[in-house]
């Protein structure tokens, strides 16, 4: 009976490299050559006595011995990933760390952050912007604002708002117009298009926009097309052309008069925002009164 434990190294290249499916991408990720994770999982078969994958030119693969060992490592290595992140929490509790999607981040949480660090001087927030669901075994994150509340069964959920969209446009794209604004006119511009990929069905399209307001076929002008929100703002700020904008993340231009809301109608968005957390978080007295702070904004 094999009663030694292998190496830390060994375990997390076999865990990339089951992941991948190929030692040269479980190297990039770990930042090794694939040369050390080959000789890292060879010294973890030498230590197990048995075979874990088989080799191929295209890659690897895990024999059934590799799939049960695989299955019974990764509940710990996510203890000893929480753990570490736990110590860190502990470390840095005036250190405070929220993800958002980066037009959120950008255009409606840093404002926010900024204006809780005023009232709060000696806490540090540190915004990050991503596009991934946040992982809270392996991330350094506090809290997260995301879109939907799926793939977050163990954490608290807190919905904050369900946003809606709105056309906007320049007062300097809108003066090339003849006064007073005729609707067919105004539609007859370039029209800015915002590409979620994956999420499209949750965001409204130009043509749902259209069926809801006009009841009589127009039709969908060419314009700009970006993958951030934040850019097709900038975009329609710039007069290139209609947006239909988020009124969250569009609240400060049109304060500004960057942009003026053109007509009456507003279409959700299919999915609310969240607050999300892990328990971690509530352990620590800044973060929750963060937390509650957030939400009383809303």
């Amino acid at each position: 009976m094999i009663t030694r434990l292998p190496s830390i190294a060994s375990l997390l290249a076999f865990e990339a490299a089951a992941g991948s499916g190929s030692f040269a991408k479980a190297a990039n990720q770990l930042c090794v050559t694939p040369a050390a994770i080959s000789q890292q999982v060879q010294s973890l078969e030498i230590h197990l006595e048995v075979k874990l994958f088989d080799r191929f030119k295209t890659g690897v693969k895990l024999t059934r011995a590799g799939q049960s060992y695989l299955v019974s490592i990764l509940g710990g290595l996510e203890k000893l990933r929480l753990a570490q992140q736990q110590i860190v929490q502990f470390n840095n509790l005036e250190i405070l760390t929220i993800t958002a999607l980066p037009s959120v981040a950008q255009k409606w949480l840093m404002p926010l952050v900024l204006e809780w660090m005023d009232i709060n001087p000696k806490i540090e927030v540190r915004v990050e912007a991503s596009h991934a669901k946040i992982n809270f075994n392996h991330s350094a994150s506090d809290m997260c604002i995301s879109f939907g509340d799926t793939g977050y069964s163990e954490c608290f959920k807190d919905k904050l708002v369900q946003d809606s969209v709105c056309v906007v446009a320049s007062p300097e794209l809108l003066n090339k117009l003849a006064q007073p604004l005729a609707l067919k006119k105004v539609l007859e511009l370039p029209m800015i298009h915002v590409d979620w990929g994956d999420d499209n069905c949750n965001l409204p399209q130009w043509q749902d926009w259209l069926d809801a307001t006009t009841g009589e076929p127009f039709p969908i002008q060419a314009g700009p097309r970006f993958n951030l929100s934040s850019m097709a703002i900038d975009a329609a700020v710039q007069g290139k052309g209609l947006l239909l904008g988020q009124q969250l993340l569009i609240a400060e231009e049109i304060k500004l008069h960057k942009l003026v809301p053109l007509f009456p109608t507003q279409l959700p968005l299919g999915e609310a925002y969240f607050l999300i957390y892990p328990q971690r978080t509530l352990d620590n007295p800044n973060a929750k009164n963060l937390i509650n702070w957030l939400k009383a904004q809303f």
